[in-house]
């Protein structure tokens, strides 16, 4: 990347971490907001969950990484603490707790909050790889290969309840492979461990061969526990998101069969997001989508970011202007519709670009994650 977009990118992370660091913690510094409306105002009463705090410890400690600011040192460590408080003395953390402290369960979605911690530790564990840290990491990984994954079948399972014991509707859920495998990718480079990195060859692996229509090329969101797809929609998003991030961590292990593998259908999958969700008109992609189009009126603020890092490794798998041409434009689309004054991304908005007043800034799905990842990407 050139050096006056590099700059301009880290300004624009600059204010978006300082938002956070001014604006989402109440007047003692010992509570993070967990919901902040378009105007600024914080609502203390909406629930917290564990993957939104583990958003912001990988956030900040990323930013604090890239930009060496001590308050966003001071973030990770706040989340750190208040992520603690979810842990749940069965193994694992809790998903989500209401503002009257009573634990809130999501039995679809608590495994890949699971994931996330682990994610959220293991960059944590970059500016602070102390034994108690190292330790938390260490105890993750063993909870979750001892309770999710699926005895004598291969990969995870999804519908436990909070003592993780098998109840109805046991699935397998393309989020709980692909962010664990990121979050392995993440321990991986911390230590090199040779079982980490048979982990991630297998989870990679699951996911090429299970979680991605091997005609249309769309990511496959849920399957059956032997491994049937169970109908839903496709999203340009994980389309986009999962075209990179499999290039990433098949790089990161050096499995050159896989890499190989990953980078041809990195293209097929873009190359369906830029057919299909592209938003000719007005600029942008929509999200859901299938081989006759879009469906929807709104554009959310991930998928934005994530089209853009996946047309970025398409270019560089290809050398095909076209992918870095697509790419600046989305760049140059983001910065003019997505980054709010206050420097934080808006959720959502119409084709037009008209901010959608019913979505808050921040929120319970909405924290430090495809925003930092998407800076960290073009700066390094």
């Amino acid at each position: 990347m050139e050096k006056k977009t590099l700059s301009s990118i880290e300004k624009e992370f600059r204010n978006y971490m300082d938002f956070w660091s001014k604006n989402m913690l109440n007047k003692e510094g010992s509570l993070i907001c967990p919901e902040i409306s378009l105007s600024g105002i914080c609502n203390w009463k909406a629930q917290m969950g564990s993957m939104y705090l583990s958003r912001i410890l990988y956030g900040s400690s990323k930013a604090y990484q890239l930009l060496g600011k001590r308050e966003y040192r001071d973030l990770a460590k706040l989340s750190f603490q208040l992520l603690m408080e979810f842990n749940n003395p069965n193994g694992g953390y809790y998903w989500a707790r209401s503002y009257n402290m009573q634990w809130q369960s999501d039995r679809e979605n608590v495994n890949m909050a699971q994931a996330f911690v682990l994610y959220g530790l293991a960059e944590y564990e970059k500016i602070n790889n102390s034994a108690a840290i190292i330790q938390l990491v260490n105890e993750q990984i063993s909870f979750m290969n001892d309770k999710l994954i699926s005895g004598n079948l291969k990969g995870f399972v999804d519908g436990l309840n909070d003592n993780w014991e098998r109840e109805d509707s046991i699935t397998r859920s393309f989020a709980t492979h692909f962010h664990t495998m990121e979050a392995l990718v993440k321990v991986y480079e911390n230590r090199k461990d040779e079982q980490i990195r048979r982990q991630i060859t297998e989870i990679l692996h699951i996911i090429l061969d299970h979680f991605i229509d091997d005609k249309e090329y769309f990511c496959i969101h849920r399957l059956s526990e032997d491994w049937k797809p169970i109908p839903d929609e496709n999203w340009a998003g994980h389309n986009a998101e999962c075209s990179w991030v499999i290039c990433e961590a098949a790089k990161a292990i050096g499995n050159k069969e896989l890499i190989k593998r990953t980078e041809s259908m990195a293209l097929l999958m873009m190359e369906r997001v830029i057919e299909l969700a592209r938003d000719e008109l007005y600029g942008g992609y929509f999200n859901i989508f299938d081989a006759q189009g879009n469906h929807e009126k709104m554009k959310s603020w991930w998928p934005q970011a994530e089209v853009a890092l996946g047309l970025m490794n398409a270019y560089k798998i290809s050398s095909d202007d076209t992918h870095k041409d697509l790419a600046e434009e989305q760049l140059i689309y983001i910065r003019s519709n997505f980054i709010d004054n206050s420097g934080e991304w808006i959720a959502s908005l119409d084709e037009k670009g008209a901010p959608d007043p019913g979505t808050p800034l921040i929120f319970f799905w909405k924290s430090m994650y495809h925003t930092v990842r998407y800076y960290d990407y073009l700066m390094t």
